[in-house]
Formats: structure tokens, sequence, C-alpha cells
């Protein structure tokens, strides 16, 4: 089983790669001075259960506690990321165990515009099963660069759902989307909402494909409601570092040493309605076949409709301690419905397996929240 579940998922963000990479990207030709993205994710679940003939071996009483924190800042001349991530898995009868992890860089492009730099970091790292906390800074040089494109993914919804209700008689002109989606992402220079309406209607009435009578009410609170809706980003690009660090602290109580330290980052989205993200990373001495670590997570998220959303995401970690390698594996599928502006049901199941496991562990999730007043 553990074998068909990895087998399988791997498969599907595959396929799900290869489609996104075999269409047109339009999303990704645009080009935006800053990127400024960030995500916070909060999960928790308990279970708790009294075998009611006394066998205390059936007895549950445990939950599982994630946070998981991504930020991204990039414009022509600098830029940096920081990720931290925290898993927490507490059992009142049983072992509970932790795993922390944070690493943030700073980069500096050598040319203004250009995609090379120079980039120092530091990483931090703890967990249950190592003697102390673990710390060590790196540097080194890299290429590449993420572009923020949600003014045009924003710009893109905003011309389909003109067109599939008859306001537009045609798309826009690439110009004019171009247009467009540089007006939403200049928004910040427009004193209200009302003024960035007024800019984004000039616009859209100026293509020549406006029906007669131009934007009605309903048109402007749609297109009000997909410029202002939360939690939504796309973006594009790549990057690949390598570099030295040292080590302040070894985890392990172990003397420290010189690291050998590289990175691989991903993001694509031919469509509004798609984002592709590949990390991957490695650590290690110069002896890296002893002992290092390596983390991958391919993730892909899917927005059907403003009603449906779909996430797919595995994720791979390997620490190898006395060339001995323990790995981990997760897999998460999550479902979003959002039937009412006001309601939100979230579906999702997570596969996981670890060294000490003897089978994958299922945890199944279900909420539903709804806001009354």
């Amino acid at each position: 089983m553990r074998r068909w579940i990895l087998v399988t998922a791997v498969a599907v963000l595959a396929v799900l790669a290869f489609l996104t990479a075999a269409c047109a990207v339009p999303l990704c030709e645009y080009r935006s001075p800053v990127t400024r993205l960030s995500d916070l994710a909060l999960s928790f679940a308990y279970q708790y259960y009294n075998d009611p003939f006394g066998v205390p071996e059936q007895d549950l009483n445990q939950g599982q506690f994630t946070v998981e924190y991504v930020a991204l800042f990039d414009q022509p001349e600098y830029g940096y990321d920081v990720t931290i991530r925290n898993d927490m898995l507490i059992s009142v009868l049983d072992v509970s165990t932790y795993t922390t992890f944070a690493n943030g860089n700073f980069k500096r492009y050598f040319i203004s515009g250009q995609d090379f730099f120079a980039y120092a970091g530091g990483s931090a790292r703890s967990s249950s099963e190592f003697q102390t906390l673990g710390l060590s800074v790196d540097a080194g040089v890299g290429c590449g660069r993420f572009v923020d494109v949600t003014p045009l993914a924003r710009a893109t919804r905003i011309d389909n759902y003109l067109v599939d209700r008859g306001t537009l008689s045609e798309h826009l002109h690439p110009l004019d989307l171009r247009i467009l989606a540089d007006e939403i992402g200049s928004r910040a220079k427009y004193d209200s909402t009302a003024a960035l309406l007024a800019a984004i209607q000039d616009v859209i009435e100026g293509s020549g494909y406006i029906r007669l009578g131009g934007l009605d009410a309903l048109d402007i609170s749609e297109i009000t409601q997909l410029i202002q809706s939360e939690g939504f980003s796309r973006y594009c690009g790549w990057d690949l570092k390598f570099g030295l660090g040292f080590e302040l602290i070894d985890p392990s109580g172990e003397s420290n040493d010189l690291l050998l330290t590289g990175s691989f980052n991903y993001a694509f989205a031919t469509t509004p309605n798609e984002q592709f993200l590949i990390l991957g990373s490695f650590l290690g001495p110069p002896t890296i076949l002893q002992k290092n670590r390596v983390d991958l997570k391919v993730g892909y998220d899917y927005l059907f409709s403003d009603l449906l959303s779909l996430a797919a995401s595995y994720e791979f970690s390997r620490e190898t301690w006395v060339s001995l390698p323990t790995d981990l594996h997760r897999i998460s599928l999550e479902a979003t419905l959002e039937p009412l502006d006001t309601a939100l049901i979230t579906f999702g199941v997570t596969f996981e397996n670890r060294p000490y496991y003897t089978e994958w562990s299922v945890d199944l999730k279900l909420s539903i929240g709804i806001e009354l007043l």
C-alpha cells in the first residue's frame, strides 16, 4: 500500500505539471516591478476515544497542530524570503513529537533588474528527535527571480467574466489587458477604490468591444470583488542557489561542520485558475553522503470556480545520519467549497509515512463555517 500511494501521488502531480507546461504562458510573461507575497496556514485536529471494554491500548487522546508561514519580497535591486513551519503531534497516552524549521535569506542582485545575485541567510531546526537546537548560517551566489503575476491574473479573470456575461463582444486586446493589469497592480497610488474602478472602466470601455450602455452595476460589483478578493495570488519564476555555510550548533551534539548548501525553486501559472510550485533544498557537510538533509515539496492548486477549489501537494524530507537515511512522506488533498459568501466547507485528507510507522497514517478533516450575522 505504501508504494502504491506514493506512486499514485507522484503520477498525478507529474500529469498536472505536464498539462501546465504544455499550455501557453501568458501570465508568466508579465513583469511586476515589486513582488510581495505571503501565506499563513494553520491546521488543528484532535481525537479522543475511551475504549468501552477497558483496554488501555485502545484508548486515544491526541492532537496534531501545524503552522506554516511563507513570505517573499523581490524588487529589481534586492529581495528576501522567510519560511517557518512547525509540526506537533501531542499525545496524552503515547509519545509526543514535534518538528520546527525556520529559514531566511537576503539577496542582493549584482545588476538592477538582472537575475544574478549574492545571498546570505540562516536556518534553525528543532525536533523531538534531536539532542539540541540546530543553528547554521550560509552565503553564496544564485540566479533567478520570482515575479508576482497576480495583477494580470485578476485582469484576465475580469476579462473572462465580461465576455461570458456578454458585456464584451470579444476578449480584450493583449495590450489593453496589460494596461488593465498595470492599473490593478498600481492601486496603491489611487486614493480610493472608486478611483481605481474609474480607471479600469476607462480601459474596458475604450477597448471597442463593450456593449451599448457600457458596464452596468452588476459588472462593477463583480469587478470590485475580483480586485479585492483575499487569499488570491499567482506567481511565476525560478531560482537556483549554491553556497557554503557553517553550523553554529549541531543538532546531533557533534562537532560543528562546514556545510554545502543548495536549493531550487520553481513556480508556474498558465491561467488565473492554477498554480504549480516546486521547492527543493539540500544541506550537508563535505561528507554529504554520510550526513545530509534533503527537502522537496511539489504543490498544485486549481480554482474550478468561485464555488470550488482543489489543492494537492507532496512533501518529502530525508535526514541522513552516519549513512542511515530517515524519510518522511506526506501527501495532502484538500477541497474547498464556498456555496455562499458567508459559508465555507473544507474537506481534506492527508497521508503520512515516517520511519517508525508500520503503515501510512490517514487523517481526514471536515470543517464547516458560516457567518450568521
